[in-house]
Order: C-alpha cells, then sequence, then structure tokens
C-alpha cells in the first residue's frame, strides 16, 4: 500500500532517452513539484534560499549531476527560477552566445537538458539575450528623470518605452517616479530627445536630466551560482565584457547596424537564421560578428525575470563622489555582484549606481560599505524600483516577464507622436 505522499517515477514507455539519468531526475522533479502543488505547502518549505542555497553534489550522485555541478531542482513551484536554472543563466552572463555543447559541459548535464532549459525559460518570457553595441561606439547618454501628473506614471511609463532611443524605463518611489536612460549616436540628438520629445509625453510634469560621461559596468554580470573555474571554461571569444578601454570613436556601417538590430531580437539566434533574415549569405553573417566581436564594437547580455530569481529589489542611488575620484569608485562598485548599472554623469550627484537586493532591508549593509569604498562619497538621493517597465529594449510585465521589444536604436531620428 502506498504510503501518504508518495511519489513514483514513470518513463514514457517505447521512448529511448538519450540521456537517460537527465530523464530520470527531470521527471522525479515534475513529480516533486505537482506533489509540493498539491499539498499547498508554504512556498518557504520549497523554495530554497537564493543567498544560501547553491551547494556542491557529492560523489553519492552518478550520471550528468556529478560531484562539482549544482544540486538543484528544474522547476520550482509559483513560477520562481530554480538552482538549475540560476546556473545556467550565470553561464549564460559569462558568455550569452555559448553553445549548448559549451554550457553542458560547464555544469555538468547534458546538452538537450541545457537547450530544453533555456528553451523553456525564454519561450516563458523568463529570460533573453540581447546585442549591445559596444561603448567604443560613438554615443552619448543620458539619465532622464519625470515627475508625472498625479496618477499619470503609469502612462508616462508606457508611452517612453515606444522610443527606441529610451533604452530602459523604471517606476520609482521617488517624487520623480519615471526614472529613464536615454542613448543616442550624437549629441544633437540626445539634446532633441531631452528638450523636445521626452517633456511632449502626456502627463509629464516636469523632467529633469543628468549627461553621461562615462558608462562604467560592463554588459557581463555575476549570480554566483558557478565557480570561478565554471566561468573560465564557458567564456570564449565571443565573451567580451563591453566596457569601453578607448575612446568612443567607432561607428557601424549600414550593414554592421542591420545585423545589430536583427540580434536585438535574439542575440542567441544561429547563424542560418540571421543570413535569412537579412538576405545575405550565412558565411558573410558569420564574418562580420565575429570581426564586430574581434574589434570590440559588439558584444551581449543575458537578462532574466529578476524577483523570480531571487533578486526582487531594485535600487536606485545618486551618489556625489569627489570628481577626481569619481572613475576610481565607480568602476569599484561596478565590481560588485549587485552592481546592473554604474553611470558618470555631470553634476552634484555625479556618479549613478543601480544595485540588485535579495531583499530591501539589505539597504543599510550596501550604504556601509558605500562609506568603507570612499569615505568622502555622499548619497544624495535613493529610491527603489517598483516596477521594471522597459530593460534595455525588452518591454517587461509586472512580473518581470518580457513581453515584448522595441530595438534600442540609438541612430533612429529623435521623434515621437504621442497624441496619436
Amino acid at each position: 500500500m502506498d504510503l501518504p505522499g508518495a511519489a513514483h517515477l514513470m518513463l514514457a514507455a517505447r521512448v529511448i532517452h538519450l540521456d537517460f539519468a537527465s530523464a530520470v531526475f527531470d521527471a522525479m522533479v515534475d513529480g516533486w513539484g505537482l506533489q509540493q502543488r498539491v499539498r499547498f505547502l508554504d512556498e518557504n518549505d520549497t523554495w530554497l534560499d537564493s543567498r544560501s542555497s547553491w551547494r556542491s553534489v557529492s560523489g553519492s550522485l552518478s550520471g550528468p549531476a556529478r560531484a562539482g555541478t549544482m544540486a538543484c531542482v528544474d522547476r520550482i513551484p509559483n513560477g520562481r527560477l530554480s538552482e538549475a536554472d540560476i546556473a545556467l543563466l550565470d553561464a549564460l552572463h559569462a558568455n550569452p552566445r555559448a553553445s549548448f555543447e559549451k554550457l553542458a559541459a560547464t555544469l555538468g548535464v547534458a546538452p538537450v537538458t541545457v537547450a530544453r532549459r533555456w528553451r523553456r525559460l525564454n519561450e516563458a518570457g523568463q529570460a533573453w539575450v540581447s546585442s549591445v553595441p559596444s561603448p567604443r561606439l560613438a554615443m552619448s547618454g543620458a539619465v532622464c528623470e519625470i515627475e508625472p501628473d498625479p496618477g499619470r506614471a503609469v502612462p508616462v511609463a508606457a508611452a517612453l518605452a515606444t522610443l527606441p532611443q529610451v533604452i530602459s524605463v523604471y517606476l520609482t518611489s521617488n517624487q520623480y517616479a519615471v526614472h529613464t536612460i536615454v542613448l543616442a549616436d550624437e549629441l544633437d540628438k540626445l539634446t532633441m530627445l531631452l528638450l523636445e520629445v521626452i517633456p511632449e509625453v502626456p502627463g509629464a510634469l516636469r523632467v529633469r536630466s543628468h549627461l553621461g560621461t562615462q558608462w562604467l559596468s560592463g554588459a557581463r554580470w555575476r549570480l554566483g551560482a558557478i565557480t570561478g573555474s565554471q566561468r573560465s571554461s564557458v567564456t570564449g571569444t565571443e565573451a567580451g565584457d563591453g566596457r569601453a578601454e578607448t575612446a568612443r570613436t567607432l561607428v557601424f556601417d549600414n550593414q554592421e547596424r542591420e545585423l545589430y538590430l536583427a540580434l536585438q531580437h535574439d542575440g542567441r539566434v544561429g547563424y542560418r537564421e540571421l543570413a535569412r533574415q537579412l538576405g545575405i549569405p550565412e558565411h558573410q553573417v558569420r564574418r562580420q560578428t565575429e570581426s564586430l566581436l574581434r574589434r570590440g564594437m559588439l558584444t551581449f547580455r543575458t537578462d532574466f525575470a529578476r524577483p523570480e530569481g531571487g533578486w526582487p529589489t531594485e535600487l536606485v542611488l545618486w551618489l556625489s563622489v569627489p570628481h577626481d575620484r569619481v572613475e576610481q569608485v565607480g568602476l569599484q562598485l561596478a565590481e560588485w555582484p549587485e552592481t546592473r548599472i554604474a553611470l558618470a554623469t555631470i553634476g552634484s550627484a555625479n556618479l549613478l549606481v543601480m544595485a540588485q537586493l535579495h531583499q530591501i532591508g539589505e539597504v543599510g549593509r550596501l550604504r556601509a560599505r558605500l562609506a568603507e569604498v570612499d569615505r568622502g562619497t555622499v548619497v544624495v538621493d535613493e529610491s527603489v524600483v517598483l516596477r521594471p517597465v522597459k530593460s534595455w529594449g525588452r518591454l517587461l510585465g509586472a512580473a518581470g516577464h518580457a513581453v515584448g521589444v522595441v530595438p534600442v536604436d540609438p541612430w533612429s531620428a529623435p521623434f515621437a507622436d504621442f497624441h496619436h
């Protein structure tokens, strides 16, 4: 007779599993997840705290879950990302275009398992990869904050998210509740956006802007789910960090721009499909992409629904740093795993830092660490992101899932008709 709550393992009849051990493990995980949902357990009983749950598998496991890989469950109830998901995303942060074979070897699972896991995350809007023009390209950027009319924050943010030059949009707890980052290939275009286009959005009461001088953070973040050796094994020629090491003087030609824009929709798309979309030979697409990567003109970034991965809180900090130490402090803060953005700006608040936290109670510890970095640095203003609306071109739903894309296009004309 079955014991109460007993789970059974059943594999499909007459199906030959190429990776039997992975199939057994995935089937067990599916059964476990269903069992817990049926029991209506509190999510704290089933979700492993992301700050303390990374653990290595002992030699008692066999098959693809070898020693040194992450102990994991493949699916977590209520849409939360599992340890296996986070480990995959951490590897993809290190190299967003790594092949499934390379990822599988790094994570100690079969390529088919990695491919299936990525497809599930991507199709659900929980994770995605995008192209990024290198900071070496000639660009001008700014942070633009909008104080909306009462009750108009959401529609103001939605309207600004339609602009291809507005790369990210956040709703925050600040009086200037709509926080945006704007990028253009020329200062004249950026000026027009800040003075003529954005202020015209219906519901915008006041607008203030901070011109950027130096992007100090890269496009690669560490989630802490894989080891240093695993990170090294997955990086390759396509894994540049995206930080500027020279003056921003390089430019895309028209064909390179079209390639970049196509990769905005899916940064992991294969060369054959990319060639079909662009209408040029596959070998030409491959050569052009590799050339842009080699010259440091193009990179890629991996993003995911951060609240479901255990990072529900994002903090916006405006810092005043002694002018002769802005770059030094910014680069140091950019190395923190919490830091998503570090941007030097002009003004009394001359450094913007956006940091991802596990919980809002960590804000105090973050401030204390800031004081240790530089005693002369002062927090001028701080707010919490209440809802991300757009993140590097991806339109986000309330849960942080990608629901659409407005390709980041700094070269497009600065025009918008918000009234039609």
